[in-house]
């Protein structure tokens, strides 16, 4: 006769459990950041699918009893879920530790629902005698209820001190106008007026005619180009080529050959002021730059670095190709490889025992 097979408790807990939904809904996924960069979906043991439910059952049971045992599931399934991935910089991580842990309590509520919620035979049984002994020889007293109607109360007027006659109104009319006509006549703050900015060539204000008719302003506008034209400005540019008139009004400077110059010097001037606007220096990348290759560590698709760690050793290891070669070219290495290549080559033990002797160092 073959020996019985011990049975694991724990797994009888699991097996006995109630089933979960077997398809996953992306409504219900929700999304937790991560230090390496971008965004990645976490579900709720209640959204698990089968395949997840039945990867955390084994190994549940694998490491019942030790120590940190939801630390070391999560762990593993992470490395499982990695392993099984196409892309190497794939962010996807389905469940947390703290999903494992709602998972767990969900189970022991499932099987400890009696003594829980203590509604055992026993329990219900003493709660029975309990509540016959309290009620056992009371009696019921009925009382009259007496409907008293609300009092009426009617408020004393109050009497008037003086009687109000013609003389007393009179009186109070004219205490009132004369409040008001007091008002009136006393002086209202003076508002601020809007202050006109003044021109730089003339000194007059910015209006289309100064205040001793000495210059004439005018704005003209053609397309992008805003030209502010000043007589006595455009006169002092061009008094020693002919221009005579100080106070030459826009209308007759407009058909004059001075205006065509005037308009292409604006002209020039807009455009380099947007050149200089459009020839920005490029902007430095925000996050924290590779020692070795100078390209930043953020994971992506785009990114030859990959965040990733060694069995047994603790904290994150971040591959750099570039790195990696520099440091096995001597030893064989013939070129750069990915993460993949890497783990199956024999530089990745070596690689390994390095950063063991490194991090003893420090």
């Amino acid at each position: 006769m073959p020996p019985e097979e011990v049975q694991d408790p724990s797994a009888a807990e699991i097996s006995h459990a109630l089933p979960l939904p077997l398809s996953s809904s992306p409504r219900s996924a929700r999304t937790g950041p991560i230090k390496t960069g971008g965004r990645v979906f976490v579900l709720d043991h209640t959204r698990w699918t089968a395949p997840m439910k039945a990867a955390i059952d084994s190994l549940l049971q694998k490491h019942h009893g030790e120590k940190d045992r939801l630390k070391l599931v999560d762990q593993e399934y992470a490395d499982m879920v990695h392993q099984s991935a196409t892309d190497p910089n794939s962010l996807l991580h389905p469940t947390t530790r703290l999903h494992i842990s709602h998972y767990v309590k969900h189970l022991a509520k499932l099987l400890n629902t009696s003594s829980s919620l203590n509604t055992s035979q026993e329990k219900l049984l003493d709660t029975q005698q309990l509540w016959h002994s309290l009620t056992e020889g009371s009696d019921t007293t009925c009382v009259p209820v007496v409907t008293m109607e609300a009092a009426v109360v009617k408020p004393p007027t109050p009497a008037l001190s003086t009687p109000l006659t013609q003389d007393s109104l009179e009186k109070i009319v004219e205490g009132i106008l004369e409040k008001q006509q007091q008002q009136q006549q006393q002086p209202q703050p003076e508002q601020k007026r809007k202050q006109t900015k003044t021109c730089l060539a003339c000194g007059q204000p910015k209006s289309r005619y100064g205040t001793d008719g000495s210059s004439i302003h005018f704005f003209y506008q053609q397309g992008p180009v805003r030209y502010f034209y000043c007589s006595k400005k455009v006169h002092q540019s061009y008094a020693a080529e002919g221009l005579s008139d100080a106070k030459m009004p826009f209308e007759q400077f407009v058909h004059t050959d001075f205006f065509q110059r005037e308009l292409e010097e604006t002209k020039k001037r807009v455009e380099e002021k947007v050149g200089k606007k459009r020839k920005q220096p490029d902007t430095h990348p925000a996050g924290r730059l590779c020692r070795f290759c100078h390209l930043e560590l953020k994971q992506g698709p785009n990114s030859p670095h990959i965040h990733s760690g060694f069995p047994g050793v603790a904290g994150k290891y971040i591959y750099c190709p570039s790195k990696v070669y520099s440091l096995y070219r001597n030893e064989g290495m013939a070129r750069e490889m990915s993460w993949k290549e890497f783990c199956a080559s024999p530089f990745y033990e070596a690689e390994r025992q390095r950063l063991v002797e490194e991090r003893k160092k420090h």
